[in-house]
């Protein structure tokens, strides 16, 4: 299961990932993420993607979430906050990223108020 929100004054889309997602709804998801990016086009994207309750079970869902951080990047995300609830999830989020090549855009966080902190803090730089 998934949800997406945004918030058009901040350009922050939230992203939360619960339990495991089914092929069918992992593209699903991907349109609609790629559908609220293109949305904010144009602006300082920023973008936080709640993974505490995710379980990536599969390679293709790890596939998927590293084709979308790609393509994130692409169509103007310019910071990217993983909320994380355990060190595994962090390890692999980690992963996930600088196989994207987007390591220097996401960060790990296991606090939402942190994640919040630095996704919103500095609007001058990424």
């Amino acid at each position: 299961m998934y949800q997406i929100k945004i918030d058009r004054i901040n350009a922050l889309i939230e992203v939360a990932l619960q339990g495991v997602v089914r092929t069918e709804e992992a593209h699903a998801y991907a349109a609609e993420y790629r559908k609220a990016l293109g949305s904010l086009y144009g602006r300082r994207i920023r973008v936080l993607m709640d993974l505490r309750g995710f379980s990536i079970a599969s390679e293709e869902a790890t596939e998927l979430l590293r084709d979308i951080e790609v393509n994130s990047a692409a169509m103007g995300v310019v910071r990217a906050a993983a909320l994380v609830q355990s060190d595994l999830a962090a390890l692999q989020a980690g992963r996930i990223a600088r196989e994207a090549g987007t390591g220097q855009v996401v960060r790990i966080f296991k606090d939402e108020g942190s994640a919040r902190s630095w996704l919103l803090g500095d609007r001058a730089s990424p």
